[in-house]
């Protein structure tokens, strides 16, 4: 399925000068998580009328390599899983290591150039975590990268999940699980939902399989999509984006409901 540059078209969408306010009450050293967005998400190399949608990609970030698990593994013709998004000759390090990190950055281009959002993952925003702090001594708090996480995803209009068979999930799956807890969309929770269900999916590739990965959909409620390809992940993902401004627009899904009653409506004025 071939996807039209920019084809995502919001024109009905809110003013996008009302649509800017996501304080709601989330800071990292006195300033607005939403800020540090805005200042660092990369943006469409063209004018777009979508580049005030931010969309938070996450996933693993370090690749599985046989060589540390297998004492034949130099046998293999490579010591990587094949996989639709990660490429060893493009995504590994120069000290060897195989870096997802890199493939989902490159997802996160392929969406900005192709559908005109604001796609990014967490190390774009110029947040460090606390080990960061304290290995380079930065005169600043840090932020742990499961608060990173949560607070990324609860300001940005649609977070998208994706994992392959490449990438070690080992820490991220929970991670995963941590940040749909803080939303309150765990099945049994009674406490009202933070962030609607469908602006957050799962994207998994072929022959991916994961114990805590799989446990998502029937223990939170997020949709898995399946992909084969590269593409094949654009096309759904450009799908998903087109519902999730939709529905928007007819139900009123906020972007995110923070404790305390704090004004979280898209469409609020400051």
């Amino acid at each position: 399925m071939a996807v039209a540059r920019g084809s995502i078209y919001l024109s009905d969408r809110l003013d996008a000068q009302l649509m800017s306010d996501r304080r709601f009450g989330l800071e990292y050293n006195g300033r607005p998580i939403f800020e540090y967005v805005e200042e660092n998400a990369p943006s469409p190399s063209y004018l777009s009328a979508n580049d005030d949608f931010y969309v938070y990609v996450m996933g693993p970030y370090t690749a599985f390599n046989a060589a540390y698990a297998y004492d034949d593994a130099d046998e293999l013709r490579s010591p990587y899983f094949g996989d639709p998004l990660f490429d060893p000759d493009e995504h590994v390090t120069e000290d060897g290591r195989g870096d997802i990190e890199r493939a989902l950055a490159d997802v996160c281009a392929d969406l900005r150039e192709e559908l005109g959002v604001r796609a990014f993952i967490a190390t774009d925003v110029d947040i460090p975590t606390k080990r960061q702090v304290e290995e380079t001594h930065l005169d600043e708090p840090g932020m742990t990268p499961l608060d990173q996480s949560v607070e990324l995803a609860a300001v940005s209009d649609a977070v998208l999940f994706v994992f392959t068979a490449a990438g070690l999930t080992t820490g991220v799956g929970s991670e995963v699980g941590a940040v749909l807890g803080e939303f309150n969309l765990r099945w049994k929770d009674p406490a009202d939902e933070r962030k609607p269900r469908p602006r957050l999916r799962l994207f998994c590739g072929p022959s991916f399989g994961s114990a805590s990965i799989d446990e998502i959909t029937p223990a939170y409620g997020v949709d898995r999509i399946e992909f084969e390809t590269r593409e094949d992940l654009l096309a759904k993902a450009q799908q998903f984006l087109v519902n999730v401004e939709r529905g928007a627009r007819r139900n009123g899904w906020p972007i995110y409901r923070p404790p305390g009653g704090a004004v979280s409506d898209p469409g609020a004025k400051k």
